[in-house]
Formats: C-alpha cells, sequence, structure tokens
C-alpha cells in the first residue's frame, strides 16, 4: 500500500545523518527514494565545517521561527581528493592489495567525475617524505567541479568496512610531490606491458628446448 512502505535507520553522528539526508530523491532501481527525519523528531544541534545544523524550525529566545537551513554540501578546492588510510597497511599487505584498492577508486570515483589518476601511497614513496602515509590515495580529477562532484557521491561511504575521509588537497603541492609518483608508477606499469609479449617468447622458446 502507498504510504507503508518505510523503515528507520540510526546513523552515527550528527554529521553523518547531515549527509545522509543529502541522498534524498536518489533513484533506487529507478524509483526515487525519499529520505527525511521522522516527523517528530527535534533536530540535534551539531556543527559541520563551522555551519550549525539542526536548526530548522527551531526558535530562539527573543527571535521568531529561524528558516529552515539548506543542505549542507561540501564543495572541492582544488582537483585533487585526499582519502586518509583507505588501505591498512601491515606485514602482510601485498602488491596486488595496493592494485586492487588503486583500481577500485578508480572506478568508484570515476562514476562521478573525471578521474585522471589515482595514486595510493606504498612504504617506499613514504620513505623520506613525512607528510605522506602509506594507505593514503590521492584521485586526480580533471577539474575541481569533478571533484566536488565525487566527494559529494563517495564521501558518505564506507570502504572495507571503514568510513572514509575526503579532503582537497593542494594542487601545486600534489604536481611538485606526488605528480612525479605517479608518473614513475604508470611508467613502471607501461614497462610491464611491453616486456610481457617479450617474457612469452622466452617461455615458448624455453619449452621447445627442453
Amino acid at each position: 500500500d502507498k504510504g507503508a512502505n518505510y523503515g528507520f535507520c540510526e546513523v552515527a553522528s550528527i554529521e553523518e545523518t547531515e549527509r545522509a539526508l543529502q541522498l534524498d530523491g536518489m533513484l533506487v532501481l529507478g524509483v526515487p527514494v525519499s529520505l527525511k527525519r521522522p516527523n517528530d523528531a527535534v533536530n540535534p544541534m551539531g556543527m559541520i565545517g563551522g555551519v550549525p545544523v539542526g536548526l530548522q524550525g527551531m526558535a530562539m529566545p527573543g527571535q521568531g521561527p529561524m528558516l529552515a537551513l539548506p543542505a549542507v554540501q561540501v564543495t572541492a578546492t582544488s582537483p585533487i581528493i585526499c582519502i586518509n588510510e583507505v588501505l591498512k597497511v601491515d606485514d602482510k599487505t601485498t602488491a596486488d592489495d595496493y592494485t586492487d584498492v588503486s583500481e577500485d577508486m578508480k572506478e568508484g570515483c570515476g562514476a562521478h567525475g573525471k578521474v585522471q589518476g589515482v595514486l595510493i601511497i606504498r612504504p617506499e614513496h613514504a620513505q623520506g617524505r613525512p607528510g605522506l602515509k602509506p594507505g593514503d590515495v590521492y584521485i586526480w580529477c580533471a577539474t575541481t567541479d569533478d571533484a566536488t562532484r565525487v566527494m559529494r557521491a563517495m564521501g558518505h561511504r564506507k570502504y572495507d568496512g571503514r568510513q572514509i575521509n575526503m579532503t582537497s588537497f593542494e594542487e601545486s603541492k600534489f604536481n611538485t610531490e606526488l605528480r612525479p609518483l605517479m608518473d614513475g608508477e604508470r611508467l613502471g606499469a607501461d614497462e610491464a606491458l611491453m616486456r610481457a609479449p617479450q617474457l612469452a617468447g622466452d617461455v615458448r622458446s624455453a619449452s621447445v628446448v627442453l
């Protein structure tokens, strides 16, 4: 019956609640989903990015009712997105783990904005670079608008069971410190692809000799 298909969800924090409410109207299997607070809910006071939230419809002493605040929307300040510790790096972390995370980030973020490249920090990258942490991921978007779309669509999600934290990263710092690392990884991947046919030929030759 109309109006009977609803449920309730308890969210861990005020900030996550506000971000979840931004998904109101999202299509699920082609049907728009309505995300609202219960009619009798009293919105708790909170702050997101220094902006008070949860004051919709509340009156302050000596003042009239306040206007409803617009939904809080994150806005990127550069085309570069930093995601803290996407991968938990330890002694058991393999090269394939880094590759899997990089491909997952490229595919997931690329669905919402144009992605130029993805860099996941490896232990060798962090050596001699105090600001870098193994497991952090940097997304290089084509434009700041692309980065904004990615952050709004992906910033509330979890990866491997953990909430991801997306922030803008200074583009000039990326170009001087991180872009060479990304270019180096691309060059290494290209060389591996070029060597693959040669290696296959060596294996066939060895088989013939045997």
